[in-house]
């Protein structure tokens, strides 16, 4: 109805407005003449045609509906705010708190929950989805490690069980070696020690006097014989002859117009007469001497013992048919050497059985020490 109303009246407000106050050249000619009474009043109601009263009509209630809200709209401020803190205190007590807030938690609750969790779904997701890509990668790549890893691991068990063959036969070869080690070294044990006995019959003269030129180089031919027979006829005084000689020959070059001499005796006594009277050469003016004719190797180990005397490691040591012997001190027993390794042991400190007097299982002395 209000609708309705406001529609008319904005359909009407134009005329209604127009004939609010009449025209007085419109008015019929009836106004001017006639009663004086309510009826001759050309502006009252009666008067007007039946269209405008009903126009009248709207106006006046529309004019008295406004006059309500307007006195509505005035009512004192002090109504509306007693009003207003009633409702305030009246939300404001416990019991109706405690009936309010349950319910507009979980009101709020089931309205919220939905759009809290998809938006925290959206948040996850999107700190997730470069986490979760990185991750597929590194599976991928880890996957492929681990198949280059297997096939590594194959590989190395491949090359271990190799290896471990290759280590079995090293060992076999290695035992085969030592063994073949062990024998050559025995065979150039027996091969020195029978170098050594081929040379039983024959000794060496140093300090012989030979002709030489005037460049100090020995004339040759050379008669070795003579020189040695004189030596020993002459020098020595023994009973040996030219038929006691096997052979003699100049060996090495001459230092000041001397050289020595090698001699072969036919055997072996002749040798041990001469070697054990070699004391009668102590004093002769050329400095002559003689010495067992040793091996290479020997000669070498007797040449250090000679340094180790010089420097006092050793007080004595000599030869007797090719084997070598040497002593610490005058009462220390005697020791045989035959390798590189009992000279070594001669340059160690000293031990308190080396001072030992020497027993009688030990071997004598042939002829005079050097």
């Amino acid at each position: 109805m209000d609708a309705a109303m406001s529609k008319n009246n904005n359909n009407d407000q134009e005329v209604l407005f127009t004939c609010s106050q009449p025209n007085p050249d419109t008015t019929p000619s009836i106004y001017s003449t006639g009663k004086r009474g309510k009826r001759g009043n050309p502006e009252s109601p009666e008067n007007l045609p039946g269209t405008q009263k009903q126009q009248t009509r709207q106006i006046r209630r529309r004019n008295s509906i406004g006059d309500i809200s307007e006195t509505l709209k005035k009512k004192p401020a002090s109504l509306n705010k007693s009003v207003a803190n009633k409702v305030l205190e009246a939300l404001s007590s416990p019991e109706v708190l405690d009936t309010i807030i349950p319910v507009l938690t979980q009101k709020l609750s089931e309205a919220l929950s939905p759009i809290i969790e998809a938006e925290v779904k959206n948040c996850i997701e999107e700190q997730i989805k470069p986490m979760s890509e990185k991750i597929i990668s590194q599976e991928k790549e880890i996957a492929n490690n681990y198949q280059n890893i297997c096939k590594l691991f194959i590989q190395v068990n491949r090359l271990e069980k190799c290896c471990k063959d290759r280590i079995d036969q090293i060992k076999e070869q290695d035992k085969e070696l030592d063994a073949q080690c062990n024998a050559i070294k025995d065979l150039e044990t027996r091969l020195e020690n029978q170098e050594q006995y081929s040379r039983r019959t024959s000794v060496r003269f140093h300090n012989v006097p030979v002709p030489i030129d005037e460049q100090g180089k020995i004339k040759h031919p050379v008669n070795t014989d003579h020189l040695i027979l004189d030596i020993c006829q002459n020098k020595m005084n023994l009973d040996i002859n030219i038929n006691d000689i096997g052979r003699t020959h100049v060996i090495g070059k001459a230092r000041n117009g001397k050289s020595q001499i090698i001699a072969r005796f036919v055997s072996y006594r002749k040798k041990h007469l001469v070697y054990s009277n070699k004391k009668l050469l102590k004093y002769n003016e050329n400095g002559t001497f003689i010495t067992e004719n040793l091996t290479k190797f020997r000669t070498t180990l007797v040449q250090s013992l000679a340094q180790m005397k010089y420097d006092g490691n050793i007080i004595a040591y000599w030869t007797a048919d090719g084997k070598i012997f040497a002593k610490r001190t005058e009462n220390s027993q005697k020791k045989i050497i035959t390798e590189w390794e009992d000279i070594h042991a001669l340059r160690r400190p000293m031990r308190d059985h080396d001072d030992q007097t020497e027993t009688q299982a030990s071997e004598p002395i042939p002829g005079q020490r050097p």
